[in-house]
């Protein structure tokens, strides 16, 4: 049984409004934290993009993301129930847009017109590499790591 975070409408806000209240690794942890994780998985990527150590607390406590339960993995799964392929894909496409537009700004145009090209899940791996050397324009490496590995998993997902 582990605990299980999802983003508040404080934090979908934070993100869609490009409020920039939150600033750094907080703000990019705030992209990866998803109640398909487990708090394990989200302490984990934490650690690797070199967030700090009360990362998730400060997100708790300033209201961006609340406890959604505790639950083992597949009981969760099973809650949310299997996305189908057109939600997979939109999970991926927006999740591509909103990171690379919060790191990149205006200069992410050029991506975002590839990025509405694409029409299946095929697509948006095709432009993963184009992605993660976009996202390496601002963001350290070990962030890009776990963002390009957050979209893996998204288009991957079974």
């Amino acid at each position: 049984m582990t605990a299980r975070y999802t983003k508040t409408e404080k934090g979908h806000a934070e993100i869609a409004q490009r409020q920039r209240n939150l600033r750094g690794k907080l703000r990019t942890l705030l992209f990866l934290v998803d109640p398909g994780k487990s708090l394990e998985e989200i302490m984990l990527q934490a650690a690797q993009i070199g967030a700090p150590d009360d990362a998730l607390a400060q997100l708790i406590d300033e209201g961006y993301i609340v406890e959604v339960g505790t639950a083992a993995p597949t009981a969760a799964a099973a809650a949310v129930g299997t996305p189908g392929e057109l939600e997979r894909f939109q999970a991926a496409k927006t999740f591509m847009n909103d990171t690379i537009v919060d790191a990149l700004g205006v200069r992410a145009f050029f991506f975002t017109l590839k990025l509405e090209r694409c029409a299946t899940r095929a697509d948006l791996t095709a432009l993963l590499e184009d992605y993660a050397a976009a996202l390496s324009k601002k963001l350290d490496r070990a962030d890009v790591e776990v963002l390009a590995q957050r979209t893996r998993d998204l288009l991957t997902a079974a």
